[in-house]
């Protein structure tokens, strides 16, 4: 009896299974989006959160400057030299430099260093200003302008407006280092020297790499990078600089690849910006700015590789710029594989470095 029911309602039997199981799929369904939702809207909150609760503590800002559509690029530094960060460790009050990465995990967190990419929102579409928000969502580490609209001819406004919100924000802030998108940086090993020897930045392990103008009793500020005093005005296309007309070549600035700046000219840049002229180049803007302040000591280094072409790869050197996404992998590969020694795969020399010579005029520094 029971075997002839089922035949004569087999067909109805197998469609009531179906739809229970359709039923409870889109249930199921219904459940995961609106849990994920929950979980995204949360994770939102507590990456918004922790991006403000945690700058309190940011002595050491990395400001990387970047366009709203080299994510790529952004990558690629989060997963390499942005976890070198870990290398330094403080222990009473002191950062103390300790290869500490491994291919697995960081072992070390600390907040007292942190990374921004600065990037322009305005006039941004929808999608782009969601895909945005939706990187800062995961990683937690975009200074996002909203009332700035990103443009080559607009950099040295941009480097002022992130200058003003790290003044505004950072309370316990020393330095910034500022670089590009394209840039290699080993952020460990320059906060490793600021903390043994800023402002002053002489001792016998880096003399050979430093030049500066003058030795005082203290100073009022840093600027430390890779230095040039002879270079021509441009006058005709990218880099035209049409308002320039201070001299016939642009006054000592350090290359924007990568250089560093203390507190003390972060907060006068700040203070004075309405004052300041733009060009467009914003390292030049920063030497014009800096150019009249007296007591801050300016260091050539020539382990800053931050010309318009790499000189090739050394080991020592603290900043490579001009690196696409690949080459940022092999170095870190590279790192990782010699424990924080070998920077290069091969060392290798492309062009010739100097020495800035301070006790002559800009035409003659840097030969």
């Amino acid at each position: 009896m029971f075997a002839l029911l089922l035949r004569r309602y087999k067909g109805m039997i197998l469609a009531s299974i179906l739809f229970f199981y359709l039923g409870c799929g889109i249930t199921l369904s219904f459940i995961k989006i609106e849990c994920n939702s929950s979980t995204s809207t949360t994770n939102n909150r507590k990456s918004n959160n922790d991006f403000k609760n945690n700058l309190d503590k940011v002595e050491y800002a990395v400001l990387i400057i970047s366009s709203p559509m080299n994510e790529v690029k952004r990558d690629a530094i989060r997963a390499t030299w942005a976890n070198f960060v870990d290398n330094i460790i403080v222990e009473n009050g002191e950062h103390l430099y300790k290869w500490n990465h491994t291919w697995i995990e960081n072992n070390n967190k600390q907040d007292s260093i942190k990374c921004f990419f600065v990037v322009g929102v305005q006039g941004l579409d929808s999608v782009k200003l969601k895909k945005i928000q939706s990187e800062h969502a995961r990683s937690n580490d975009l200074l996002l302008l909203s009332n700035f609209e990103d443009s080559y001819k607009n950099l040295a406004s941009k480097l002022i407006h992130a200058l003003q919100w790290i003044s505004n924000n950072l309370k316990q802030l020393k330095y910034i280092i500022k670089c590009d998108d394209d840039s290699f940086v080993r952020i460990d090993l320059i906060v490793r020297d600021l903390e043994a020897f800023a402002p002053e930045m002489s001792g016998p392990t880096i003399n050979q790499y430093v030049t500066y103008k003058k030795i005082l009793s203290s100073y009022r500020g840093l600027y430390w990078g890779y230095f040039d005093g002879r270079a021509r005005v441009y006058l005709n296309g990218k880099w035209q600089e049409k308002d320039w007309f201070l001299c016939d070549t642009y006054l000592p600035y350090a290359l924007g690849g990568g250089y560093v700046i203390s507190r003390s000219i972060v907060d006068y840049i700040t203070k004075n910006s309405e004052f300041l002229s733009h060009y467009n180049s914003e390292d030049v803007s920063m030497g014009v700015w800096t150019a009249a302040l007296d007591g801050i000591n300016r260091v050539h280094d020539t382990r800053f590789d931050t010309e318009w072409k790499s000189r090739g790869c050394h080991n020592n050197m603290l900043v490579r710029h001009k690196q696409t996404p690949n080459d940022m992998f092999q170095m870190y590969r590279s790192l990782v594989h010699s424990k924080g020694s070998k920077l290069c795969k091969t060392e290798t020399a492309l062009r010739k470095y100097y020495h800035y010579n301070w006790d002559s005029l800009p035409s003659v520094c840097c030969k």
